[in-house]
């Protein structure tokens, strides 16, 4: 069988995005997840989507994998990618979509042919001995450094964090956010569990950064600087966050599965 994907990026955040709604194309989870692996070693990505149209209006279902095959709940640099996917590969000519996703069901605007509005799922608030925990969609162990740039050498750190057992079974993501003299700027990185090293960017990460800005210096709009991009976060109600920033398309890729 012929599988055609297309890469996107959302911050440098980068997926594979394949129209799964041909039924003669359907794959099993198993081999989804085995696609998923060998996808993103041939092209390099750090996951891979099975997009496919819901039966309710304007609405879409993914299945959403890491780039080691496991599961992933929810990525909001993602979510801009399937809205880009939607508009202009799909060329769906409507302005807003509904995303099933197993954290909750997302609202993506289209501002533009490259930028998105997200509304993503409310974040809950965590208790951890080990520093501000939260769940933006995924859990996000969010850690403070006074020198911003020291993350790349806590790479053992934050593995260690990621794999603690204290986050057991599922594990945590790990984000380093380092604050700046404009209390609505900050910088923030994420060690990410599946791809199991720091991504250009994470969109969950970027909410949970904003999310400790709000709760550090009482700042609800932050704009969240990652290694691949710039992200918008609005947190001034945290049970209906919103993150706004661009998608772009890296290419098309052929596989047999």
């Amino acid at each position: 069988m012929k599988i055609d994907t297309v890469l996107l990026s959302g911050a440098g955040n980068t997926f594979h995005i394949f129209n799964s709604q041909d039924e003669s194309q359907s794959l099993a989870v198993s081999a989804q997840k085995e696609l998923t692996k060998k996808v993103c070693l041939q092209n390099p990505a750090d996951g891979m989507i099975f997009l496919k149209k819901s039966d309710a209006t304007n609405t879409y279902q993914w299945q959403f994998y890491n780039n080691d095959g496991s599961d992933a709940e929810m990525c909001g640099n993602a979510t801009r990618c399937v809205g880009y996917y939607i508009k202009n590969i799909l060329g769906d000519t409507g302005e807003q979509w509904y995303l099933n996703t197993t954290a909750g069901r997302i609202l993506i605007q289209a501002l533009s042919n490259n930028m998105f509005e997200v509304k993503m799922t409310a974040i809950q608030e965590m208790e951890s001995k080990h520093g501000f925990y939260c769940n933006t969609g995924v859990p996000h162990l969010v850690l403070e450094l006074l020198h911003f740039d020291e993350y790349k050498t806590k790479k053992e750190m934050a593995r260690g964090l990621r794999m603690h057992a204290d986050f057991a079974p599922a594990g945590t993501n790990v984000t380093f956010i380092g604050l700046s003299s404009t209390p609505s700027k900050v910088k923030a990185v994420s060690f990410e569990r599946g791809v199991e090293d720091f991504t250009e960017a994470c969109g969950t990460g970027a909410m949970a950064a904003a999310f400790y800005n709000l709760k550090k210096q009482n700042c609800a709009k932050t704009e969240v600087e990652m290694p691949g991009g710039t992200l918008m976060m609005d947190v001034s109600n945290p049970n209906k966050p919103i993150m706004v920033g661009s998608a772009t398309s890296l290419g098309k890729f052929s596989y047999e599965a």
